[in-house]
């Protein structure tokens, strides 16, 4: 009797086909693009976790570990998800669903798990403040109003009152300490404070005020630190902080910073509210001693600075293959202050010391290997700044069976090539021919950002690639809901062409509370085309005046021209506890007043950004918004900065053909005598006549000839860019096989091993038919549609409003 081994035990296969070793690091061609993100909310509150990947998975599965908690625990409650996204909602009814969340993306039995996500419950307590404070000083010089801000989760938001009036403009430092600089006798008062947590709407104010009293000057006084300084501060590496030291006196004392043993930062500045320490970085940590002095005396006191890292995987696990019954040791090298914890994972599944396994440290121990520990194995790193995990592939070698005295170990490769072709092999075309060397990577899957009742924010990616170079993009758009007709909604395209620098686009004139689905589709350099998958569902909301209100404007405080064509633009996050995606940058030229040319920057801490393809000795206006998924806030203050000159070379001008026996004007005025001109006026106004006619002739000819120049060149589009193949504005509209009206599910569906969606693009630039080769890419909604692309003169009254895709113009 044969023997047939488990598939468990040699899955892998499914991984093994597209991976690359590079010495010991061994890419899978799989990974997370978005983990889960930790959040902070209320009881009873609906919360959304969400993670994706650059490939399509099988399935997902949702774990839960509690807080003060080793355990993890499978959730059981369904997901929505898609090939390449997973969404779970945590009914947050009671405090025990606090803690980490993670998802866990399975390729066959092999299983990927994201970064752990934490959800913390949103609470502030009240304040414990047991007295007043009384501050006098001398004017002329700075005094700090600290406020006991209570525990608070997500930070607190901190306000300042005088005399029981809101101080609206004050200058706040590290957010909870309010600073007067050279203050007067105007500035005596009673001063309290109120924290504010956005997330549970609640507000707490100081029990005790602060009382200021200042004095005219008149009698000389020793410096004195009208606040003890902090003596440590704990700062997350690449933020920033201010280390205050404040003294009063008479005269007003100066103050010196220095470093134990090494210069100040360069990145640091000194005023009188402290030493402010730009994205801080580990070799900032050290001591800062501040000392203030005046005409009577000098004191002194020494602040140490702590930086602390969320962990790194510096060196993963390697990729290995070990012996059914054999022995495994794997380590990795990670980084991170305060020292990580490790763990360890073997398909997603969280591995604990028993008699077959130990953990010590970062290296695990298996004494003796089985089957299923074959497929991905990762190493976690987690401190309470954050998360980072190595994984690679473990492969399996199935014990040998002897049968009748020969020795079988036979593997049925074939059965999970054909399984699992999604995971590896080859793809080919319909005619079973391997694709040629044309290479048309498409766009990634957009997200979508509310931006009002009727318009919402896409913005998306491209994979880093060697494929053919994008012209330009188009943004598509499906509502979903009852099927007319049994049909679906058609898809619409949005007029616009965007430039392929630009990875974001506003999407107007649609109905709130819809639900819709949006896509990208990339036109490439051979005028072929490539979708984007669909997003996922996103329904539009109406405005409820709360989403807007939670989000932070940022403070944007700088702009510097880089050069005739680029900006730099710098701004700040004044609330740093805010639930923030990233930020939206709008800009235009300031004398056209037309439509904001929309770029997106990813990462709540982002604080600058370089604007390129701009126009030379151009004033241009800037403005900036903070995002989330739900939510975009108002817009900052605008400012306005012209880029410089350009570097001007010398056009010659191209000269008039004329024929070879004809001279010029100047020439014949210069040859011919005045004789001559008496004697022939009459056979002089023969010839004038045949001049103007041939001259109207190569006029007529020149005219031609420039029009016919005019039609290939480029024209300027958005952000300053010039088109130089002859594709002009909202001149290339995509329109689908009108087939694709029957498709009968709205779901995005994946195809089966060596199906694709084809698209196939039409170009009449120049009067030429370029049907480019055909890669396939499976969307969804847009499975087995064509995609049409032509280039042509419109109508005006087509060039307005978004169009159906199926229609062909």
């Amino acid at each position: 009797m044969t023997s047939i081994f488990p598939l468990s035990g040699i899955i892998v296969i499914l991984l093994y086909g597209p991976t690359h070793i590079c010495g010991e690091r061994q890419e899978l061609g799989m990974s997370f693009t978005r983990h889960p993100q930790p959040l902070a909310a209320p009881l009873n509150d609906d919360v959304n976790f969400e993670c994706s990947l650059n490939l399509g998975a099988e399935r997902f599965a949702w774990h839960h570990r509690p807080l003060h908690s080793n355990k993890w625990t499978p959730l059981s409650h369904p997901t929505n998800s898609s090939s390449k996204t997973s969404r779970h909602v945590v009914n947050f009814d009671k405090e025990s669903k606090a803690g980490d969340y993670r998802c866990i993306a399975f390729f066959g039995t092999s299983g990927l798990a994201s970064d752990p996500a934490k959800l913390t419950l949103a609470t502030i307590q009240k304040f414990s403040d047991k007295n007043d404070v009384f501050i006098q000083v001398m004017e002329g010089n700075t005094v700090p109003i600290t406020c006991p801000v209570p525990y608070s989760e997500p930070e607190a938001i901190v306000q300042f009152y005088k005399n029981g009036m809101l101080i609206e403009d004050a200058n706040l430092v590290n957010s909870k300490v309010m600073v007067i600089k050279n203050v007067r006798l105007a500035d005596s008062g009673s001063y309290h404070c109120s924290a504010n947590n956005y997330i549970t709407q609640q507000i707490f104010t100081s029990n005790y005020k602060t009382i200021l009293t200042v004095h005219a000057n008149a009698t000389f006084q020793a410096p004195y630190f009208i606040k003890q300084p902090q003596r440590e501060y704990i700062v997350p590496r690449g933020k920033n902080i201010t280390l205050e030291c404040f003294a009063a006196g008479y005269p007003v004392p100066r103050i010196v910073w220095s470093r134990l043993g090494s210069f100040l930062p360069s990145k640091s500045v000194k005023s009188s509210t402290g030493l402010t320490i730009v994205h801080v970085q580990p070799f900032d940590r050290g001591e800062y001693d501040c000392v203030w002095s005046n005409d009577v005396q000098q004191i002194k006191s020494a602040i140490i600075l702590t930086v602390v890292e969320p962990p790194r995987v510096i060196r993963q696990p390697k990729a290995s293959t070990f012996s059914e019954g054999g022995v495994l040791d794997l380590s990795c090298n990670v980084t991170g202050e305060p020292k990580p914890s490790i763990e360890w994972l073997i398909n997603g599944k969280s591995l604990v010391n028993d008699t077959n396994q130990k953990i010590e440290g970062s290296t695990l121990h298996i004494s003796e290997v089985e089957k299923k520990h074959a497929g991905i194995v990762q190493c976690v790193a987690n401190n309470k700044y954050g998360s980072h995990s190595g994984y690679n592939l473990l492969r399996v070698n199935p014990k040998q069976h002897v049968l009748g005295g020969t020795t079988e170990s036979r593997l049925d490769y074939e059965a999970i090539k054909h399984k699992h072709t999604k995971g590896g092999g080859r793809r080919r075309n319909k005619e079973g021919k391997k694709k040629g060397a044309v290479v048309l990577v498409p766009p990634n899957q957009p997200n979508v950002t509310r931006l009002s009742d009727i318009s919402v924010m896409v913005r998306w990616s491209v994979p880093e690639n060697n494929g053919l170079p994008i012209q330009f993009f188009k943004v598509q758009y499906r509502e979903l809901g009852p099927k007319m007709n049994g049909k679906q909604a058609k898809w619409m395209t949005a007029n616009s062409e965007i430039p392929n620098h630009v990875r974001s686009f506003e999407v107007t004139d649609l109905q709130p509370d819809h639900t819709y689905r949006f896509r990208i589709a990339a036109v490439y350099s051979n005028n072929d085309n490539k979708l984007s998958p669909n997003s996922v569902r996103f329904h539009l909301n109406r405005d409820t005046g709360i989403e807007s209100n939670k989000m932070p404007i940022p403070l944007l405080t700088n702009t510097e021209a880089l050069g005739p064509h680029q900006v730099l633009l710098i701004w700040q996050n004044l609330d740093k506890s805010a639930k923030i995606d990233g930020f939206y940058i709008y800009h235009r030229a300031s004398t056209t007043a037309g439509e904001y040319i929309k770029t997106t920057v990813e990462g709540k801490d982002a604080y600058n950004m370089t604007i390129s393809h701009l126009q030379s000795e151009t004033v241009y206006e800037f403005k900036i918004q903070s995002f989330s998924v739900d939510a975009a806030s108002e817009f900052s203050q605008i400012l306005r900065q012209k880029t410089g000159k350009s570097i001007r070379i010398e056009e010659h001008p191209v000269q008039q053909v004329i024929a070879e026996n004809k001279l010029r004007p100047s020439e014949n005025n210069k040859n011919v005598s005045i004789e001559i001109i008496i004697g022939g006026v009459f056979g002089g106004a023969v010839i004038l006549i045949a001049l103007a006619f041939v001259a109207g002739c190569l006029y007529k000819r020149a005219k031609y000839k420039q029009n016919q120049e005019s039609q290939s060149e480029g024209k300027p589009i958005t952000n300053g860019r010039v088109m130089n193949g002859g594709v002009a504005d909202s001149k290339i509209n995509i329109t689908s096989n009108p087939l694709a009206g029957l498709d009968a599910s709205e779901d995005i569906m994946q195809p089966k091993s060596g199906q694709q969606s084809s698209m196939e693009m039409t170009s009449f630039l120049n009067g030429q038919n370029n049907n480019g080769s055909n890669n396939g890419h499976n969307n969804g909604d847009a499975a087995g549609s064509d995609v049409n692309v032509t280039s042509h003169s419109e109508p005006p009254s087509l060039r307005q409003g978004p169009l159906p895709i199926e229609q062909r113009l």
